[in-house]
């Protein structure tokens, strides 16, 4: 039966069934996460994502960076600090000059050093800074941090010993064109004589914690020289890169973790232990995109503290020195300072569901603890390497962690990058 209630019946349905795909399109379309810095997210609870173990973190090879000189300077004592390039899958990476470049990434591999595929340059090394890090000291400071956010390179500037607690300016923004001349001036993050809790490696939050957590990014700082100046084991805060780009006002720093010598949560400066120590030294941290960890990467003493002179015969161990102070053992370092020998590589661990307490008023940052302190078992161990430097690519779920003074070439001491990947 035909007709024109037959007629008006069928493009009815029609209607009703062009609308219901619509909302279905755009419900799910909306659910689709863009694997870019800029993507889109579900709008989910955070707080119950699942927290990582060691076993997550899956060793994938690694690789060594370029031999050769860039721009007349090399990667030589170099590696760090690093940041990853979402734009071009690429790794910004520093060197003990100052200086910054671009590289590859090739695909890691497992096996020895020589067998290892080698990262090339895309960008030859230049001062990110453009001469901007003499505004923190005239001499004695250097490039802390490096982080990509939004098509923009970011770093830190530290003094590495501020007896006086003098420092004020830190961050710095500039274009991912090194040979651009953009960088921006000096800035001051955070509360006023707190500088030494900041003004070091740089990390992004992802998506789904900022709101938790007050900001899209974490800048921090531990275990400078001067302890009473900076955090006594890892230290967090969020905060809003985009801010250094604007022309003036103050930069807020949010804690959400860090301690000092009146709250030593995690040890005593003086002493050595998994946690923290005199000897604990942190090279980056990373937080893993759909989980509510994140990851510090660092090294500390294992051996008992001694403050010394540094030797390699057991015999002169806790004799008087040449200065007056007394010889400790450690065959890894003949250095004035604290001493632990030996030292190991290793991860501190945290649940973003404790900072997240410390960001609402509920909890006060110092008494967060890692909930993991986990021992980083890398295939080219040494007692003399550290971590220069973690860089994270969400999309790929891929962690870089690069180890300074790996790769020993003649005069060279290049570092070695190591990546993991978290399933």
């Amino acid at each position: 039966m035909s007709g024109p209630h037959s007629v008006s019946r069928a493009a009815s349905l029609l209607l009703f069934f062009a609308f219901g795909l619509t909302i279905w399109v755009a419900v799910h379309l909306l659910t689709i996460p863009v694997l870019s810095q800029d993507r889109v997210h579900p709008v989910t609870d955070p707080t119950s994502l699942r927290r990582l173990a060691l076993e997550d973190l899956k060793y994938a090879g690694a690789f060594r960076l370029p031999s050769t000189d860039s721009n007349g300077d090399s990667f030589s004592f170099g590696g760090a600090p690093m940041a990853y390039n979402p734009r071009r899958n690429s790794l910004f990476v520093g060197t003990h000059t100052g200086k910054v470049a671009e590289i590859t990434i090739p695909a890691p591999a497992i096996g020895g050093i020589d067998q290892l595929p080698s990262a090339e340059y895309l960008q030859g090394f230049a001062d990110p800074t453009e001469g901007g890090i003499k505004d923190i000291a005239s001499d004695g400071a250097a490039l802390a941090g490096l982080l990509v956010y939004h098509d923009r390179l970011y770093g830190t500037g530290s003094i590495y010993y501020d007896a006086n607690n003098s420092q004020t300016l830190s961050h710095f923004s500039r274009s991912l064109t090194l040979s651009e001349k953009s960088a921006g001036p000096m800035r001051a993050v955070g509360a006023k004589g707190r500088t030494g809790f900041v003004a070091g490696y740089l990390a992004l939050v992802p998506p789904e914690w900022q709101s938790k957590l007050g900001g899209p990014a974490i800048t921090g700082q531990c275990c400078i020289p001067i302890v009473t100046r900076t955090s006594w084991g890892p230290a967090a805060f969020a905060w809003e890169p985009a801010d250094l780009d604007q022309p003036k006002g103050a930069i807020e720093a949010a804690p959400l973790v860090y301690y000092n010598s009146e709250h030593p949560t995690l040890g005593q400066w003086e002493a050595s232990n998994p946690t923290y120590g005199g000897t604990t030294q942190m090279g980056g941290l990373a937080l893993i995109e759909g989980t509510r960890t994140a990851l510090f990467f660092g090294r500390t003493g294992t051996g008992p503290f001694c403050y010394g002179d540094g030797t390699g015969d057991q015999a002169l161990a806790n004799t008087p020195g040449p200065g007056g102070e007394k010889y400790c053992y450690d065959p890894s370092s003949s250095d004035k300072g604290q001493h632990a020998y030996p030292y190991r590589l290793q991860i501190w661990a945290y649940d973003l569901n404790d900072w997240a307490a410390v960001r609402s008023g509920r909890d006060d940052p110092w008494e967060v603890k890692p909930y993991g302190v986990w021992p980083l078992e890398l295939p080219t161990p040494g007692s003399a390497t550290r971590i220069g430097g973690v860089a994270y690519d969400p999309a790929r779920r891929a962690l870089y962690i690069s180890q300074l003074q790996a790769d020993r070439d003649g005069y060279a001491y290049r570092a070695l990058i190591h990546a993991f990947h978290i399933p």
